[in-house]
């Protein structure tokens, strides 16, 4: 479906002449700065740089005096502690940051990762079991643990402490763990909400160190991986992680960590990397290693300095990669299909037994985007439906499945994404019921796709100055997006389509003045109305290409003009 261009509000017309008078007369970067309630350039740089670590205190995490103290405490006794996290990139990296910390600061400790299939999401009885084992006394749960009331009991109940560190939403209590370190709990005094569970994880490694009488300075080289969390896990690029991402970019671009070049693959001769090198060239990596084999895998390349073991754990990785890309592409073919039989449904629920449930979510965020509904993907495994979902814009997932959960075995997630499992006898209720609470929960003025465009702008204002100054606002992410500007009545010439004609590659030309810049619509290949006049929607960014810097329009809407 067309999307509705919604233009944002334009700003007072003095602040905006007051602030492109600082910015070079640059009045379509003044409009974007102001919509984000940025009104002085010293507003912006106290914005760029986010808040520093060193003004953040840890210890105001509810329960990180106690955990910290107890982690000092398994030092000095050389005790076992176990980490155990998710089995995605937040997770894996979480494990990964701190068995480096814990390791080159004197502990004793294993690691382990879930598997996705035979144990599912977060904390599981063979984890438990493991720690009983491997002889921990104490165990960290890292991106996971805040409602696994039972199994904390347990491990409680047979001498192992149990520390959880996670970012999710906690339910109405807590669990039964020796202390729970979540910036979501309602009586955390902590300012910085928005943490990744690697950051949760990060911050009591630092808080730890300092109450073991170590220098916390000393783990300012891990903040390349926290930054991996980050933008993997898509959490706000604002205050402390803001930061922190800057930082570890840094660290990435200087002193890049093997195994991390081991994951961008030949992406570093491709100017400096980003956080959407992170987000779509990194993740994803990491990412496949669980969805396609084991997480684990994931922490032994991240962790693991031996050159050729890194070699062979990339290549493994990317083999993986390759594999989950074809499988995705092979759900996503039966599903678009299967679809059309549900096409009137407010919201979709597809089920088919043997698709691979390591790529259920990303099928369901491809439906989303197809359909603009919600949409839950469903596999059978071993006699249960287990799935994922995915939202469209105006629709509480959560919402939705909580009151439709009576047809659920279990569910968990938030507002955008969520997983659930269901018997088969129950598929057909479920997707009533999750009909019916769309159907309630939506208003039908959001079900229209629509896409907020900070300005319309002409070829010409899309400038290198334009494009320079972007640069330096950058990470651009959840929370601070890079703005997306409106070209109306435009022309496109030079038409290729590359990648087999998924993709199209066209020169954006005023027909007025005549100016041009080229640009690229990745998956737009197949659209009827390129030969004339369209509205086109981009962000402006640089091309680096064998050494060379050109700026550049990556589509991200494209219709004939007049449409939206």
């Amino acid at each position: 479906p067309l999307k509705t261009w919604l233009k944002q509000a334009s700003p007072d017309p003095t602040h905006l002449e007051a602030l492109a008078s600082e910015l070079s007369g640059n009045s379509a970067l003044a409009t974007f700065l102001l919509q984000h309630n940025m009104r002085t350039l010293e507003d912006v740089k106290g914005f760029i740089h986010g808040t520093p670590l060193a003004q953040v205190n840890p210890l105001l995490m509810a329960d990180m005096d106690k955990a910290s103290l107890r982690l000092a405490k398994a030092r000095e006794n050389k005790e076992h502690v176990m980490l155990f996290g998710d089995y995605d990139v937040d997770g894996t990296t979480a494990v990964s940051v701190g068995k480096i910390a814990l390791e080159q600061g004197g502990w004793s400790l294993s690691t382990y990762i879930p598997d996705r299939y035979t144990e599912g999401y977060g904390l599981s009885q063979q984890g438990i079991d493991a720690a009983l084992e491997r002889g921990a006394t104490l165990m960290i749960t890292l991106d996971c643990g805040i409602k696994a009331h039972d199994l904390i009991g347990q491990a409680q109940s047979k001498g192992i402490d149990v520390i959880v560190t996670d970012h999710h939403q906690p339910g109405k209590e807590l669990p039964p763990a020796f202390a729970v370190v979540d910036p979501m709990r309602n009586d955390c005094e902590y300012p910085e909400k928005s943490l990744s569970g690697c950051g949760v994880g990060y911050m009591l490694w630092r808080s730890t160190y300092a109450k073991a009488g170590l220098d916390p300075h000393d783990l300012d080289e891990l903040l390349d991986l926290v930054a991996v969390s980050i933008g993997a896990d898509m959490v706000p690029i604002l205050g402390l992680n803001r930061w922190m991402v800057r930082q570890g970019l840094q660290r990435i671009n200087e002193r890049s960590r093997a195994s991390l070049q081991a994951l961008l693959q030949g992406r570093l001769d491709k100017g400096p990397v980003n956080l959407q090198d992170v987000v779509f060239s990194i993740g994803p990596r990491i990412n496949a290693a669980g969805r396609m084999h084991h997480g684990h895998l994931a922490v032994d390349l991240l962790c693991t300095p031996n050159p050729q073991l890194l070699k062979d754990l990339g290549q493994n990785i990317e083999a993986f990669n390759a594999q989950r890309r074809l499988t995705e592409q092979q759900v996503l073919d039966e599903a678009l299909t299967m679809a059309e039989s549900f096409i009137d449904d407010v919201a979709l629920v597809l089920c088919k037994k043997g698709w691979h449930k390591g790529v259920l979510g990303i099928v369901a965020q491809r439906l989303v985007q197809a359909f603009h509904k919600p949409v839950v993907v469903l596999t059978e495994h071993e006699g249960v439906l287990a799935g994922s979902a995915r939202t469209a814009d105006g629709l509480d997932l959560y919402q939705a499945l909580d009151d439709s959960s009576s047809h659920l075995t279990q569910f968990g997630g938030h507002r955008a994404a969520a997983g659930m499992t269901l018997l088969p006898k129950n598929l057909l209720a479920f997707r009533q019921a999750f009909n019916e609470a769309a159907d309630h929960l939506w208003p039908e003025a959001k079900r229209q796709p629509s896409l907020r465009i900070d300005a319309l702008l002409s070829v010409k204002e899309l400038s290198v100055e334009l494009c320079t100054l972007l640069e330096r606002l950058e990470p651009f992410g959840m929370g601070f997006p890079s703005p997306l500007w409106g070209l109306r009545n435009v022309r496109l010439q030079n038409i290729s389509k590359p990648g087999q004609g998924k993709h199209l590659k066209a020169d954006v030309v005023d027909p007025q003045t005549g100016d041009r810049v080229s640009g690229i619509g990745f998956n737009m290949g197949h659209l009827p109305w390129i030969e004339q006049a369209v509205d086109v929607a981009v962000h402006l960014e640089w091309n680096h290409f064998r050494g060379s810097q050109t700026r550049q329009l990556r589509f991200v809407d494209l219709q004939p003009h007049g449409q939206g």
